[in-house]
């Protein structure tokens, strides 16, 4: 990745964090990781004239902005404090990565989230009788914080929703736009 490339994924989990981190922790410590890799990237292109050093000086600190005041649970002491993505955590996510992450690092973290709010709004119109086709669509039709990303919808529905191998290829190709609510109707019965 380059450098514009790099910010946008940072600035993509920053995303993440403000809604309540909706991923695994392991894709957590790759993400923090990453902006330690931005911010070699920066350093080492401060002599390429083809880069707006400023603007992009500019968006990092408005990102990093953004996640400094929701990263206040110190999880790693004995990183240094001018790495605060590395020495600290969000203050909050999603109930399964809190769970891991106590799991892992023994550090408490509140389990609140914007997909675990979709989730559980899913389980619950499944528990209704709503069919699984009808589900998807209508979260993606009255675009639920879920639909925002295909990765996000296709976690949420095998979270909230019975499929077995070929639904779930079925829903995967729809949420990335390759199969047709009809084909999603048909893999997920009816």
């Amino acid at each position: 990745m380059d450098l514009l490339e790099r910010l946008a994924r940072w600035r993509t989990f920053a995303d993440d964090c403000l809604d309540g981190y909706p991923w695994e922790v392991e894709e957590f410590l790759v993400d923090v990781n990453s902006r330690s890799t931005l911010q070699e990237l920066v350093a080492a292109s401060r002599e390429d004239r083809a880069v707006d050093h400023r603007l992009i000086a500019a968006e990092l600190d408005t990102v990093d902005g953004s996640l400094r005041p929701i990263f206040d649970i110190e999880a790693f002491p004995k990183m240094s404090p001018s790495e605060w993505w590395l020495r600290c955590v969000p203050s909050y996510a999603a109930r399964d990565f809190c769970r891991e992450f106590k799991s892992a690092y023994g550090v408490s973290i509140a389990a609140r989230s914007k997909f675990v709010l979709d989730v559980d709004a899913m389980t619950q119109l499944a528990a209704n009788g709503v069919a699984p086709a009808d589900i998807c669509l209508k979260v993606a039709e009255e675009q639920w914080y879920v639909a925002k990303r295909p990765a996000l919808l296709f976690r949420a529905c095998r979270r909230s929703l019975p499929m077995d191998r070929s639904a779930r290829r079925a829903l995967w190709s729809w949420a990335a736009g390759k199969v047709s609510e009809a084909g999603l109707r048909a893999a997920l019965g009816k």
